[in-house]
């Protein structure tokens, strides 16, 4: 028989049975079972959008997260690139300084600056002029492994801090200092090259400075200056 063949809602549908079976049924019965099977698709319906509205509102706030995390990159991108910009052009004065001594530098500087000077005494005659170059002495330049990060000791502040050893192709940066000296030089020219030495693109800084004044002639200033700067070196040319 073909009922027998087959079985379960398959059976019951292909041979037309559900109507007769709910025929069959009470009114009481049939309203239970038409109640329970809307029960049933209800349910499921529900707990589908459940699931539904769930992963809408994880998807919503991973949006918003994102574009929380865009705006706050959005905002950072100026002083980052700013910051990059001001590194790559420290690299650079680092690497160019590293071309050219600290006293050619200084003598190159003093070389630019001109001013007139009256010849007195015996041989008294009209003003001449003189190069600052021509003024300068040099005198104590050294050159040291710059220490460029915080170090934190105990002690009254007593460096604790080791230092490592430099990596193969690693630029170490050294700080080169040398001591200018200038006799009876005019306090214009004196100011001209302090100015030059401010406004050096490589990093150039004066770490100490005397000046002092033979007479009240402005022409006669003595002046002694330390002078520094940041280079790059490698671990041969600071030994």
């Amino acid at each position: 028989m073909p009922w027998v063949a087959r079985s379960g809602w398959e059976g019951l549908v292909q041979e037309g049975k559900i109507q007769a079976w709910l025929a069959r049924l009470s009114d009481r019965e049939r309203s239970i079972v038409v109640g329970g099977g809307v029960a049933v698709l209800a349910a499921v319906l529900l707990t589908f959008g459940f699931f539904v509205q769930q992963r809408v509102a994880e998807m919503e706030l991973a949006v918003a997260d994102n574009a929380e995390a865009l705006r706050q990159i959005r905002d950072a991108a100026p002083a980052y690139l700013s910051n990059r910009k001001e590194d790559r052009a420290i690299d650079e004065s680092l690497e160019r300084a590293r071309a050219t001594s600290l006293q050619s530098s200084l003598l190159a500087l003093a070389k630019e600056i001109q001013f007139e000077r009256k010849v007195t005494g015996e041989e008294e005659g009209p003003a001449g002029t003189e190069r600052l170059s021509d003024f300068i002495k040099f005198s104590n330049a050294s050159e040291i492994l710059a220490e460029l990060t915080a170090r934190k000791g105990a002690g009254g502040g007593k460096a604790a801090a080791k230092k490592k050893k430099p990596t193969k192709g690693e630029k170490q940066v050294f700080l080169s200092s040398i001591e200018v000296v200038f006799d009876r030089v005019p306090d214009t020219a004196l100011f001209q090259f302090l100015e030059k030495i401010d406004t050096h693109p490589d990093g150039l800084f004066a770490s100490s400075l005397d000046v002092s004044r033979e007479s009240t002639d402005h022409e006669h200033f003595r002046a002694k200056l330390t002078i520094a700067q940041f280079r790059y070196g490698g671990a041969e040319e600071g030994s």
